[in-house]
């Protein structure tokens, strides 16, 4: 077994749901299978907090956590809860932005997913990808590295579904309308009908409560030569797509800091010494980077205490204090203080009107 390529798979960072984020034009897909399913998109947007013209902008992200609430909202309309195999069906490169383009013109399936592997982060940013080669198979190994507070899974079977659906959809396109792969393997366990309409959809064996998530194709087909391969185009787009990803990257560093003290807030806010440290520099050079950036740790220290106190604001089991404690004051008075700041408004009355 040889891995092809991908990050070695870590374990789970705990971090809230909001922070993770996939590309929008994931809505292309799935407003054509709203339309074919017959369900009104401007409602299920509605209800799932998403915002029209957000989604439209060509590199605009949505959020992973709202997502999974709209495919969620679509299932409870469908029979046989199978919108991820629906959004599958309308699947078009531009899904995945340049990256999609590029995998097409790559000379081989086989190419094409290691484009996949290497360029994932432009995808989503919840799973590290490898490509991994066996003797008649080459194989996608999907891990899930992302938690939330309660040590849940970030993206859960469904989003995974959608995902190797959309993988499979890709290579049918190039290679063969009729390509199945080797085998499908989830970690989660079984929908309520035993996955039937995805043993439909993928055309092949499909295992739950496996140790891993795998997508696995036969190595002739995987090798076989795509008509729409081009170097000379595959080499304009791969520039395109280093391009979009420093933009991608020139924000990463806040993300970083961003995380670094949502894992230590339950402790007391952590310094910019200590989260410095974490990230391998000196204060004096994290704060030159975060200012070329636009911003400070003091912004993103304030920012991400508000956006954890407002999203613990809506678990009815934690009390004002637990929810002070947790985004890091030593004392209610400084929480409340600091949440009138935010909001305007006291904790318990903010508390009130969001769940009156």
């Amino acid at each position: 077994m040889t891995f092809l390529g991908g990050k070695p798979h870590e374990s789970g960072a705990v971090l809230m749901e909001g922070y993770y984020s996939t590309l929008s034009s994931w809505m292309i897909p799935i407003a054509k299978a709203m339309q074919h399913c017959g369900l009104d998109m401007e409602q299920a947007l509605y209800e799932c907090g998403l915002d029209l013209r957000e989604l439209q902008s060509q590199e605009g992200r949505v959020s992973i956590r709202k997502l999974a609430a709209l495919i969620d909202y679509c299932n409870r309309f469908l029979p046989e809860q199978d919108f991820t195999v629906q959004i599958a069906r309308y699947f078009h490169p531009g899904v995945f932005h340049i990256l999609g383009y590029a995998m097409m013109s790559a000379d081989t399936l086989e190419e094409a997913l290691l484009q996949l592997v290497a360029y994932n982060s432009v995808v989503c940013d919840i799973s590290n990808l490898q490509f991994i080669e066996n003797p008649d198979t080459l194989v996608l190994d999907v891990a899930l590295v992302a938690r939330n507070e309660e040590q849940s899974q970030l993206m859960r079977r469904q989003e995974l579904e959608a995902f190797m659906a959309m993988v499979v959809s890709f290579a049918r396109d190039v290679v063969d309308p009729g390509l199945k792969p080797a085998y499908v393997t989830f970690q989660f366990s079984p929908p309520a009908n035993q996955g039937q309409y995805l043993t439909a959809f993928f055309q092949c064996p499909v295992s739950f409560g496996q140790p891993r998530n795998l997508l696995a194709f036969d190595i002739g087909a995987a090798r076989q030569p795509l008509l729409s391969g081009n170097p000379a185009i595959r080499a304009g787009h791969e520039k395109i797509l280093n391009e979009f990803l420093a933009r991608i990257d020139r924000n990463d560093l806040v993300h970083q800091v961003k995380c670094n003290i949502l894992e230590r807030l339950s402790l007391g806010a952590p310094s910019q010494t200590q989260v410095a440290a974490a990230l391998g520099m000196s204060v004096r050079n994290l704060q030159r980077k975060l200012s070329e950036l636009g911003t400070s740790y003091t912004q993103i220290l304030e920012h991400s205490r508000k956006t954890l106190a407002l999203n613990y604001m809506r678990r009815q089991d934690l009390s004002l204090s637990e929810i002070g404690y947790l985004v890091g004051f030593a004392s209610d008075a400084n929480f409340h203080r600091a949440f009138k700041r935010w909001t305007g408004q006291a904790p318990g009355e903010y508390r009130r009107q969001l769940l009156a």
